[in-house]
C-alpha cells in the first residue's frame, strides 16, 4: 500500500494509506527513495506561520496533502510517448512526501550513475540558490554575504564558490549549521546585527555590494540593508510569512540600495529545473559543489513526528532532515 505524509490541520503530521494516480501519456510512475523536507516552508505550512495577506494563505490550507516539494525515486514503470527514460532509472523529481507518484517524465532528472542520494537529492534546494547567483551575479573574484545557514544558504555559499567568487561570507546563529560549510567559506556566528561591527570589517568598512538573505526572517532585512555597500544589492531569497514586517530603512536610499527579490518558480533565460539540475550535476560530479555531510538527520517515514520536531521545533542542529521510505520497508 502506497503511504505518505499529510498536515492533517494546524501543529498536526500524520502518515496515511492512499492511492496513486495511474500513470498516463507522458508520464511515469516512480517508487520514492527518500525526499527532503523543506525546513523553511514546511514549518510555515505546519504552523500556519504567515498573514492572511501573503501568498501562503492563498496555496495551502488543511489538510494540507502537499507536504514537500523534493525526491529521489526509482522508476517502475513509463506511459506511452516517454523518451529518455526507463525502468531502473534514478530519478530527482518535486513532489511532496509519498512512498509512489505518477509525475511527468519532463519534471524528472535522471540521476548520474554512481551518485548518492544523499547528493542528488538537494537539487530543489540548489535552483532555489541559483536564483541569487543570477540575480546578483555571483562572478569570478568578487564577494558576497550569505544570512542564514540553512538548506538554502548552505547552497547558496556553494554556487558562489563554483562562481569563483574570493570572498563568500556565511553568518548565522547556529555554530552546527554553520560547520557544514565548505572550508573557504568564512562564518561568523549570531545575528547580523551582533555581528555588525566585524562584518564590516571584513567587507573593508564599505559594506558588501551584494547581501544575500536566504532567512525567510522579516527581521533581518533591515540588518541586510545596514550592511549594504553603496549601489549594492540585498537579494531576498528566503520566503517570508509576513511579508508587510519587512521594513526599509534610511539605508535603502541613502546608498542608493537595489532590493530584489527572486523566486524559484520565476524560470528566465532557459534556466527551468530540468536545466538548473543537470547543471548541478555537473558541478557536483567534477567536485565543484560538494554537497556531502548536509544530510543531517534521516528517519523512516514513520518517524514523522520525531522528524518534523526536529526541523520545526530544533531548526539550529538540522539542515538536510530525510525520509528514507526504504525503511518502510514499502
Amino acid at each position: 500500500m502506497a503511504q505518505r505524509i499529510i498536515f492533517p490541520k494546524k501543529s498536526e503530521v500524520a502518515l496515511e494509506d492512499f492511492t496513486p494516480p495511474s500513470v498516463g501519456a507522458g508520464e511515469v510512475a516512480v517508487k520514492t527513495l527518500a525526499s527532503l523536507i523543506s525546513i523553511g516552508t514546511e514549518s510555515t505550512v505546519l504552523h500556519q506561520r504567515y498573514a492572511e495577506e501573503s501568498h501562503f494563505a492563498d496555496m495551502f490550507s488543511f489538510p494540507q496533502l502537499q507536504t514537500g516539494n523534493q525526491a529521489v525515486g526509482i522508476i517502475e514503470r513509463v506511459g506511452d510517448g516517454v523518451e529518455g527514460i526507463k525502468e531502473g532509472d534514478r530519478v530527482f523529481f518535486r513532489k511532496a512526501h509519498a512512498s509512489h507518484w505518477a509525475a511527468q517524465a519532463s519534471e524528472c532528472a535522471l540521476i548520474p550513475s554512481g551518485m548518492d542520494i544523499s547528493t542528488a537529492i538537494w537539487c530543489g534546494f540548489a535552483k532555489i540558490a541559483f536564483r541569487a547567483a543570477q540575480t546578483v551575479p555571483f562572478k569570478l573574484g568578487e564577494e558576497t554575504l550569505v544570512v542564514g545557514a540553512g538548506p538554502v544558504g548552505q547552497m547558496a555559499v556553494r554556487w558562489a564558490l563554483a562562481a569563483g567568487m574570493k570572498r563568500v561570507v556565511l553568518c548565522d546563529l547556529s555554530e552546527k549549521r554553520l560547520s557544514l560549510a565548505p572550508d573557504r567559506v568564512e562564518t561568523r556566528l549570531g545575528s547580523v546585527k551582533d555581528q555588525y561591527g566585524d562584518l564590516l570589517a571584513l567587507s573593508g568598512g564599505e559594506g558588501f555590494s551584494s547581501i544575500i538573505d536566504s532567512t525567510g526572517n522579516p527581521d533581518v532585512f533591515k540588518d541586510a540593508l545596514s550592511l549594504a555597500a553603496v549601489f549594492g544589492k540585498v537579494i531576498l531569497l528566503g520566503d517570508t510569512g509576513f511579508p508587510a514586517k519587512q521594513r526599509l530603512t534610511s539605508d535603502a536610499m541613502t546608498k542608493g540600495v537595489s532590493i530584489i527579490a527572486t523566486h524559484e518558480q520565476l524560470d528566465r533565460d532557459g534556466w527551468s529545473q530540468p536545466a538548473v539540475d543537470a547543471l548541478y550535476f555537473e558541478l557536483a560530479q567534477a567536485g565543484s559543489i560538494d554537497a556531502r555531510g548536509l544530510i543531517t538527520h534521516t528517519f523512516a517515514p514513520s518517524q514523522y513526528k520525531e522528524a518534523y520536531d526536529i526541523a520545526c521545533g530544533r531548526r539550529e542542529e538540522a539542515v538536510g532532515v530525510m525520509f528514507d521510505w526504504d525503511l518502510n520497508n514499502l
